[in-house]
């Protein structure tokens, strides 16, 4: 009894607790208002702070956030210590907002500054810096992995900015001219190795000013990933202050402005490889007017085109209904564009492709095939012992076929006359006589007469041999009262008559 209540207790709990509001047990993290500053002496050890969600490894100075967010008014979110690299790996979605540079520094030196490393590909760090000052200041910095997304005044560094593989979303459209408004501002180079970098800046989308860069001479580099910028002034702006020269060889790059990529004090621009889109681009690759600095390009890729060409101009045009759009594609081949152009060439070869697909074939000749059927058709099928070859033949008729196809239509013509050529036939039926005639009846008369003679004594042989005179006698003189049409045949049979009796007689003298 006593069990049985404690169990409808538990139950009436469940049910009670059950029909409660449902409760976050993942609750947020608890936001930070002032700044975390890893240059103090305490951060000389491990530091970590469950509630706001992010740790401090002292050894190998790694802050750890894991959906943190850190609001801190005109202050910065997070300060560094710019002599040393510092590693900010984040998880989850984090926010810093601040109304000044959200991740600063204090000190530099050439070879450090922050990487920033998501632990997945969906953990994201957001940083807003709400005034018109850059969202973060280092001597370098490295976007590893992971996606940044930036608003707010320009990541800037004294040196170098490396994308790797990480994700980078900029927007600083709607910081007030005379602020940083710029995307990507470095004084030495900025390059990208992979990821996704997008753009949309007030001024310059990446402006490599040339000051301080680390060798080689060049401000910037691509070599991989996808890169769509949009800005006011240039989406590439390279040179300053100092001779710097850029290098694309690779990636998927958009140019969105007015001007493209723009060399001011600079010496060239090679473009050795990438795929460029600038549709939207009014200026994509221009230099300034006191300017010496060149564009160096590589030539576009014809592959594509030269197999199109090829196989456009291996078609016997004579196949076909009208060839002239392939011939219009042909003739609108230009072989003087580089890579910038590829877009161009491409298109070339989609034309001409287009265009072949188009073709239609001109139908096979069947004249023949409409001799051989019509002939078939006269014939009367019941004629013939069997005349399903011709039939089947017939049926088989297919006049759907191209010119390309002739030698089916040749094989119809060949069974159809064929099948006709092997008919037999039918044999006409036998007529039977419907009486016997007069001239056999009388040769049976004269044969029986002359048998039953030589079985009769001589009395019955004297009246036979009178009987056959006098029927001699009678035939002959029918004879010659027949008609002149049965007149030949009525003769000879009177001739005949008259040589029997001519030998009954002499019979009878002997």
């Amino acid at each position: 009894m006593k069990k049985t209540r404690i169990f409808s207790t538990m139950l009436a709990t469940v049910i009670c607790m059950a029909s409660l509001p449902a409760i976050n047990v993942f609750a947020a993290n608890q936001q930070r208002t002032t700044t975390l500053d890893l240059t103090v002496a305490g951060f000389q050890n491990d530091q970590k702070n469950e509630d706001e969600g992010w740790s401090w490894d002292a050894a190998t100075s790694t802050l750890t956030l894991d959906n943190v967010d850190f609001s801190t008014a005109k202050k910065s979110c997070v300060i560094v210590d710019g002599e040393k690299v510092t590693n900010i790996v984040f998880s989850g979605d984090n926010k810093m907002t601040s109304g000044t540079t959200v991740i600063s520094r204090k000190g530099s030196a050439k070879d450090t500054g922050v990487v920033l490393s998501g632990k997945t590909k969906d953990s994201v760090l957001n940083l807003e810096e709400t005034g018109n000052l850059p969202v973060m200041d280092q001597p370098n910095v490295t976007f590893e992995s992971g996606t940044v997304n930036a608003k707010g005044g320009a990541v800037i560094t004294l040196y170098s900015i490396k994308v790797m593989d990480a994700t980078l979303n900029i927007d600083t459209s709607e910081v007030a001219n005379g602020g940083w408004n710029d995307g990507l501002y470095a004084n030495g180079s900025v390059e990208i190795y992979g990821g996704d970098v997008n753009i949309n800046a007030g001024r310059a989308g990446i402006l490599v000013v040339g000051i301080g860069a680390p060798e080689p001479k060049t401000g910037l580099i691509i070599k991989d990933g996808k890169v769509d910028i949009n800005a006011k002034l240039a989406d590439i702006y390279l040179g300053t202050d100092n001779i710097k020269n850029g290098l694309i060889s690779g990636g998927d790059i958009t140019l969105g402005g007015d001007i493209g990529i723009f060399l001011n004090d600079c010496e060239k621009c090679e473009i050795k490889g990438g795929t460029f889109h600038t549709d939207e681009c009014e200026k994509p690759f221009a230099v300034h007017r006191d300017s010496s600095a060149v564009f160096e390009y590589a030539k576009a890729d014809y592959t594509e085109l030269d197999k199109a060409e090829e196989a456009a101009k291996a078609l016997n045009k004579d196949n076909y209904v009208d060839f002239t759009a392939v011939e219009k594609a042909l003739e609108a081949i230009d072989r003087t564009k580089n890579l910038t152009q590829q877009s161009d060439v491409d298109k070339m070869a989609k034309d001409i492709n287009d265009a072949v697909e188009a073709l239609v074939y001109k139908s096979a000749d069947y004249t023949e095939l409409d001799k051989a059927e019509e002939a078939a058709k006269a014939l009367n099928k019941d004629d013939y012992e069997d005349f399903s070859e011709v039939e089947k033949a017939l049926a088989a008729i297919d006049r759907t076929k191209n010119i390309t196809e002739q030698a089916d239509v040749d094989a119809m013509v060949k069974a159809i006359n064929d099948a006709v050529a092997n008919l037999v036939k039918k044999t006409p039926a036998s007529s039977q006589p419907d009486s016997v005639s007069s001239s056999d009846a009388s040769s049976d008369t004269s044969s029986s007469a002359s048998d039953s003679s030589s079985s009769d004594s001589s009395s019955s042989d004297s009246k036979a041999t009178d009987s056959k005179s006098d029927s001699s006698s009678k035939a002959a003189s029918n004879a010659s009262n027949t008609n002149p049409s049965t007149g030949v045949a009525g003769g000879a049979f009177a001739l005949a008559l008259l040589s029997g009796a001519a030998v009954v007689m002499a019979k009878k003298k002997k």
